[in-house]
């Protein structure tokens, strides 16, 4: 398939406002996991879909990746030491959310799927989009707010795309990361697909809609992204500790790190 498509579609020359088929959109993905290309002098390296147009996905900066990855790492930390077994994606993980009856391809920048939906899924669904549309029921985007019509283009996204109906997602979060504030923002979808937006104080944020953690035991923790935003010397100075005890059984550790990884492994993710 790809030797037919190389022919046809020019990585240099591509017109946004061209109608593709979606043989083409993956074509195109799979070439940029090894090339980046520029559309208006930004890099692009993902495409979205939607209704046969390709949506540029400009590389984010490093400020707005080091918040996306130390967010994924507590869902996932949550995900293993709960027990759920569910998947935590992260932006080059794509869900089609069939807007209008079409093919919609969105990259929520970190998503959160439920065990249970993840054990009905088939080969088709796990390793293409071909398969019966399937959506996370909570995710993350990051982004530095600099104007009003930035929040609005995210709420739109929310309300109108991921929190459709026809969707299973439950909740978003907005993580508004600028350097000269720090907000969250929350859309929630309650009982008869009703949304409500909220605005938040940074500080730590649940997952509750009407007492009902849509996560159960999961709480952000902003410290942690804080801490991924300031820019401080590396401490390896810290000396090794003695005999730190594992609670669930005998063995003993001489530093934190390796006590993680020992519990992680051996008690937390069975």
């Amino acid at each position: 398939m790809f030797k037919v498509y190389h022919k046809k579609v020019d990585l240099e020359n591509l017109d946004l406002k061209k109608v593709y088929t979606f043989e083409e959109f993956t074509y195109i993905n799979d070439q940029l996991k090894t090339r980046t290309i520029e559309i208006d002098e930004e890099p692009i390296t993902l495409f979205e879909f939607d209704n046969g147009k390709l949506i540029p996905m400009p590389q984010v900066p490093y400020a707005i990746e080091k918040v996306v990855s130390k967010i994924s790492f507590q869902l996932e930390y949550w995900n293993m030491s709960t027990n759920q077994n569910g998947g935590v994606t992260t932006s080059q993980g794509g869900f089609n959310f069939y807007i209008g009856g079409k093919r919609t391809i969105r990259a929520p920048d970190i998503s959160y799927t439920p065990n249970e939906t993840d054990l009905q899924l088939n080969q088709l669904q796990n390793w293409t989009f071909k398969g019966c549309p399937f959506t996370p029921i909570f995710l993350v985007e990051v982004a530095n707010i600099k104007k009003e019509s930035d929040f609005e283009n995210y709420n739109d996204r929310f309300r109108y795309e991921f929190l459709r109906p026809e969707t299973s997602v439950r909740l978003c979060f907005l993580i508004d990361i600028g350097p000269e504030k720090r907000k969250i923002y929350s859309w929630r979808k309650y009982q008869n697909n009703i949304v409500r937006q909220y605005e938040h104080e940074w500080k730590d944020l649940d997952t509750k809609i009407s007492d009902q953690e849509v996560l159960p035991g999961f709480i952000l923790n902003v410290n942690l992204i804080d801490k991924a935003l300031l820019q401080r010397q590396s401490d390896l100075s810290s000396e090794d500790k003695d005999n730190i005890g594992c609670p669930k059984c005998n063995a003993t550790f001489t530093n934190d790190h390796n006590f993680l990884k020992h519990y992680l492994n051996v008690h937390a993710y069975k």
